[in-house]
């Protein structure tokens, strides 16, 4: 463990155009949130993690929203200037519960970031993938790149904040909740827009204006976010509505397996990675709305399975150990590999946040592979959090990730930010639409 006080390397010399953005009127030195989050045998570990998202850390000071990736060795933290939407709203939702626990600069911080929302550029109202952070603004990256998911992500977390502050007295909650209204509801050109009536699915999304050539056509993945939301905030639009086919006529793939005697019906996702299910359940209490989540207590039983057999926390896609990033997935897990006999990224490297993700299935066991993870590999946990990845041999990337340290820490946050989505939902008068789509959440009859 680094203890060394560290100092921050920029990733890229900032050049300036058109003047610096205002600084945040706030420094968050220090986030705490409710002593129940905190597992008693866990809480030094999840404070770790938490503290990436400290100013200076991993959180731009100016800009206001954390970065991508950061690195951390010896010789400090190096920043990259860039950031996207899904670590935006993972932040501010983490933000919510350390206003709930007592601290005021959160709830400015909250505002400050939605300004940077609200200032940053877009496309039919939604939002690009990545923004680059010059000057403290967010800029649009050169690919202009418009995700479904990344959008749909956002929106879900976006709603969490309002609904924690729904029904406030305090005028600065009232505001928040009212400009976040305002930004979902400039979007919806864009959402319908998205459906092609043609496939009954939405695009991925857009790329330099236009159409990315695939669809969300799983609900297994973390995009079925975007097809959960289309529905509901265009649902008034008449004819341009997208319909609630365009999440129910998606697929779900399942596997049978017989292990030691134990029967498993696992829910496969296209990579065989962990968080493709589970990054979801942060904002939307799926156990409750799915018919059979079996199909995911299976999935993580056997990932936990295959996490034991070499050694390593459970896998996902994340960092490698080389600093790259790749796709990693449990081979038979994956509806790529199991279906199609597809290469995928297999290799016996796995990520800190999968384990944590499931939590919101096991606690128990999450947190006792969590802690095993740490007494084998003493040397994962960083002044920025847990490095993002190691593999069988102990080797670890210097990479820290605002994305997966999001989910990790939201995993354990999840009950909060669920209540907070769906008390958002049922003041919408969506929460019914919300249920009946979920219905659909089964296995395709092949």
């Amino acid at each position: 463990m680094i203890k060394q006080k560290y100092r921050v390397i920029a990733t890229a010399v900032m050049m300036a155009v058109g003047g610096w953005a205002n600084a945040s009127t706030v420094t968050l030195e220090q986030l705490q949130v409710r002593e129940s989050f905190y597992p008693d045998n866990f809480k030094e570990e999840l404070q770790a993690n938490l503290d990436f998202f400290i100013d200076g850390v991993g959180v731009d000071k100016t800009a206001v929203v954390p970065y991508d990736t950061i690195w951390v060795t010896n010789e400090g933290i190096r920043h990259g200037y860039y950031t996207n939407t899904t670590e935006i709203g993972l932040y501010l939702n983490i933000l919510v519960e350390v206003e709930k626990a007592g601290n005021p600069k959160a709830l400015i911080r909250i505002s400050e970031v939605i300004e940077t929302l609200e200032k940053a550029p877009k496309f039919k109202g939604l939002f690009y993938w990545p923004y680059d952070i010059i000057n403290g603004q967010l800029t649009v990256n050169k690919d202009e790149i418009v995700p479904a998911v990344d959008n749909g992500n956002l929106a879900l977390a976006l709603a969490g904040v309002a609904g924690a502050y729904i029904g406030s007295e305090n005028p600065e909650k009232q505001s928040i909740v009212k400009r976040i209204d305002s930004l979902l509801a400039g979007q919806r050109e864009g959402w319908s827009d998205m459906y092609d009536s043609s496939k009954g699915l939405l695009i991925a999304g857009w790329k330099s204006g236009e159409p990315l050539p695939y669809y969300i056509d799983r609900k297994a993945n973390e995009s079925r976010t975007a097809s959960i939301w289309a529905p509901l905030i265009t649902r008034d639009m008449g004819d341009d509505a997208v319909p609630q086919t365009a999440f129910t006529r998606k697929e779900t793939h399942t596997a049978s397996y017989t292990l030691n005697g134990q029967s498993y019906n696992p829910i496969l996702t296209w990579d065989g990675a962990y968080f493709q299910a589970m990054l979801p359940a942060i904002w939307l209490e799926e156990s409750t709305l799915i018919p059979d989540y079996g199909m995911f207590e299976d999935m993580t039983r056997l990932q936990m399975i295959y996490a034991a057999k070499y050694n390593i926390p459970m896998v996902s896609s994340s960092a490698t150990v080389d600093d790259q990033y790749a796709a990693f997935g449990v081979p038979f897990l994956s509806e790529s590999k199991v279906m199609f006999n597809n290469e995928i990224e297999g290799a016996s490297t796995g990520t800190p946040h999968a384990v944590a993700l499931a939590y919101m299935i096991d606690k128990d066991a999450s947190v006792q592979a969590l802690k095993g993870l740490k007494r084998a590999y003493p040397h994962i946990e960083s002044v920025a959090g847990w490095y993002d990845a190691v593999d069988a041999s102990g080797r670890m990337s210097t990479k820290v990730l605002s994305l997966d340290q999001g989910m990790f820490v939201g995993a354990f946050l999840a009950e909060s930010i669920n209540y907070d989505v769906q008390r958002y939902m049922e003041e919408k008068q969506y929460w019914q639409d919300v249920q009946t789509m979920y219905q659909s959440f089964v296995p395709t009859v092949k």
